[in-house]
């Protein structure tokens, strides 16, 4: 047994293993759970290498010439995190779209006082909206959609083979796609207590130029968060189920995303 020419094949190997960690560490710093701030670099990078070792295998039997460990192993690269990235972008919307819903939800509903900083997303984050993201990411894990992600990461070797990117039209009509279903969402998740709110905001204007001696303004902030929460109380099983078709929305945009690249 030759350990020295055991040890040349292996890091011949390298260059492979390098391009299919960048696509698959692309997905994992841009997709959700995964790729907010919250979850340690470390933790990404030993995934990413874990995962990368399992798919390089199978990679290899589709891609069996030598990688060229030149500049045109740069622009390979890049093509990888560029593959990796759009993937992870068409994951994100469906979730950026049930966050936007709650705070559509948060700001006519009156929690906008409990507003707290969220460190995934940068910025201030209503309780509904925390609330709703956090009923995404269990849909998202019961129904074994991570399982599905990693599954479309193994397959897009084959439709997108390393070193094959290159930008489509239809990579623009997918964003594009993407960001609508994302002001999709996040319309149909707002839209029952948006409703309900209009109409109590209807009913104190008419009631405020019919008596007004009543204080409608120190009345309205109790009665839109009260009747706000009762709406979703009662509509969760709807918003649950609507979760569920909007993560096979989001199977299918990240299907065709990967079409789209290859």
């Amino acid at each position: 047994m030759d350990i020295g020419a055991q040890l040349t094949q292996l890091w011949s190997y390298t260059p492979a293993l390098v391009l299919v960690m960048a696509r698959v560490g692309a997905l994992f710093f841009t997709a959700p759970l995964l790729g907010g701030p919250f979850v340690p670099p470390r933790v990404k990078s030993l995934m990413t290498l874990a995962i990368s070792v399992l798919l390089l295998p199978g990679v290899l039997a589709l891609h069996p010439q030598t990688i060229p460990a030149d500049g045109r192993f740069l622009l390979m690269l890049a093509q990888e995190l560029a593959t990796g990235a759009v993937i992870g972008f068409a994951c994100t919307c469906i979730f950026e779209g049930v966050r936007a819903g709650g705070e559509l939800i948060n700001r006519y509903a009156g929690f906008t006082a409990a507003e707290n900083f969220d460190p995934e997303s940068g910025v201030g984050e209503g309780p509904i909206g925390d609330m709703l993201l956090i009923g995404m990411v269990m849909v998202f894990l019961g129904a074994d959609a991570h399982l599905h992600l990693l599954a479309s990461v193994a397959r897009s070797f084959e439709a997108v083979p390393i070193g094959s990117w290159s930008m489509q039209p239809q990579l623009l009509h997918l964003a594009a796609a993407g960001t609508g279903q994302c002001m999709a969402i996040a319309s149909a998740v707002s839209f029952p207590v948006l409703a309900v709110i209009m109409l109590i905001t209807v009913a104190e204007g008419v009631l405020a130029k019919a008596v007004p001696q009543i204080n409608i303004l120190f009345m309205s902030f109790a009665v839109k968060i009260l009747v706000a929460l009762l709406v979703l109380y009662a509509g969760m099983p709807a918003i649950v189920a609507f979760m569920g078709t909007s993560i096979v929305a989001m199977q299918a945009l990240v299907g065709s995303s990967i079409r789209a690249m290859g």
